[in-house]
């Protein structure tokens, strides 16, 4: 859907959560913007069973001037009724008959979508969908700083101070919008009430420490996302806790917040399994969050978090390359020679100058030199490369690769904040024939400390495949399924 669908109707209601948070404000404030500036006046509420009493919120919409009211009855059935960070239906948002429904959300929803809807459960926040349905329609969002202050408020809060961002659309909207820095530091400050100190505190008294893995389990009352990250990082300062997770049920389902303080566990892929096929996650390694929103297990969800923790390790093999490992059942692969992309960094920037690589759920840094290529796989993944080594294993082509991608490849000047699409830069190669690897289809969760960063893991899902080079035994590394299939074929004129 793009907003400038909902201009086909001139009586618009905007409706936010109930118990509104910064991120549902926010996104209704965006939507009521953006459709004054096309003359359209909408009315924007939310409901529920109590107004907005916390600090931080009042302050929000006080100093941004966000026309918010609180309604238990709307006086007339509106031709469209559009609900952001929220799906109609659901039982967090308080039902109003209208003639025609629009969704925003970045929650996994239970009922079917309307006609008009954008739904994007891999997002941090609401705010970030649209930010950036808002650049679609060429809006110019840094001229309205109470708009982008409120989006960008509205990031931060549904993240927890930007430690749980999902995806690389979160982290545009972090570090390009303009906001009102002083504000932003009030709101900071105004988010704990003494009520919430003492949820924190029950918490922490009823913390189930599992000793033999290291975990701290802890469930807190609703609350808001903020108090889970405020007693997962008290809860990591304690001598024996080397990872944490934290819980509470929430109007969506059950909201998560993560914590790991040794390489053992990236965060952001713990989340991600403690969550998989019953919600979402992501985030950082030290820190993430994410949201369980199917309850259809007839386990209960504090019950099926635990299991899931405990499974995590039963589950997972580690493989450390500078080992002496023994792998049984590799057969020979041979990279095929399809086209993908590279880009000499030179051709992005001025030698010396650092960029941070932006892919679709991490980021990583260096500086431009003639020794250094960014590759983009067929997925759109980038990542750098040697130009030595790409010597070794892709020739130049005039073809131009086809690439399936969610989010653009890109890189961002840190020197300038700029951000610079690739797209237009990319080049053609394929492999040269050289790139034979021995590898299996994986059945269990496994992890990979690699020789070229002995201190960070690869992790491998079932279906994905263990790599290792035909050359080097000790070059072990983890290709995800859907890159391998499309990438490698078995090497029938292999021999050891």
């Amino acid at each position: 859907m793009k907003l400038n669908e909902l201009t086909a109707y001139k009586d618009i209601a905007i409706q936010c959560h109930n118990f509104p948070d910064a991120d549902t404000i926010a996104c209704g404030y965006a939507v009521y913007k953006y459709l004054l500036s096309r003359g359209i006046t909408a009315k924007l509420f939310y409901s529920g069973a109590k107004k907005i009493t916390k600090a931080n919120m009042l302050i929000m919409i006080k100093e941004l001037g966000i026309p918010v009211e609180y309604t238990d009855k709307l006086d007339h059935v509106p031709e469209l009724l559009v609900t952001v960070d929220c799906a109609y239906g659901e039982s967090n948002v308080q039902h109003f008959d209208a003639k025609n429904i629009a969704v925003i959300d970045h929650h996994i929803c239970k009922h079917q979508m309307p006609p008009l809807s954008e739904v994007r459960s891999s997002y941090g926040s609401c705010s970030t969908i649209i930010y950036k349905m808002l650049l679609d329609e060429g809006f110019d969002i840094d001229s309205d700083i109470s708009l982008s202050t409120a989006l960008y408020y509205g990031l931060y809060t549904d993240t927890n101070s930007f430690s749980e961002l999902s995806h690389a659309a979160d982290k545009d909207l972090r570090d390009f919008v303009k906001y009102d820095s002083q504000l932003i530091t009030v709101l900071r400050n105004s988010v704990l009430s003494c009520e919430e100190m003492g949820i924190a505190a029950e918490a922490l008294n009823g913390c189930v420490y599992m000793s033999d893995i290291g975990t701290a389990l802890v469930e807190a009352k609703p609350c808001d996302p903020n108090i889970l990250g405020f007693i997962s990082d008290l809860l990591l300062q304690v001598d024996t806790v080397s990872d944490c997770v934290v819980f509470c049920r929430t109007g969506f389902g059950y909201k998560l917040s993560v914590r790991s303080c040794t390489n053992r566990i990236n965060a952001s892929e713990f989340v991600r399994y403690i969550t998989e096929n019953i919600g979402s996650g992501g985030g950082h390694a030290d820190k993430a969050g994410g949201m369980i929103t199917d309850s259809s297990s007839e386990i209960p969800v504090p019950e099926l978090i635990r299991r899931k923790i405990i499974s995590y390790f039963e589950e997972t093999d580690i493989i450390r390359a500078s080992d002496d490992n023994h792998i049984t059942g590799l057969s020979p692969y041979v990279k095929q020679s399809i086209t993908i992309g590279y880009i000499p960094s030179l051709d992005i920037v001025p030698e010396g100058t650092e960029i941070l690589i932006r892919m679709l759920e991490a980021d990583t840094t260096l500086r431009a030199s003639s020794d250094t290529y960014i590759m983009v796989g067929i997925s759109g993944e980038i990542y750098p490369i040697n130009k030595s080594v790409f010597a070794q294993k892709y020739i130049p082509c005039d073809e131009l690769p086809e690439t399936e991608q969610e989010y653009p490849p890109t890189v961002i000047d840190t020197v300038n904040n700029i951000r610079i699409p690739l797209t237009d830069k990319i080049k053609g190669c394929t492999a040269s024939g050289g790139s034979k690897i021995l590898a299996k289809q994986l059945t269990r969760y496994t992890k990979v400390f690699t020789l070229w960063d002995p201190d960070h893991y690869l992790y491998g899902r079932p279906g994905d495949y263990l790599a290792v080079s035909a050359n080097d035994s000790k070059d072990i590394y983890i290709v995800r399924r859907n890159i391998f299939e499309k990438t490698y074929l078995p090497d029938t004129e292999y021999t050891n």
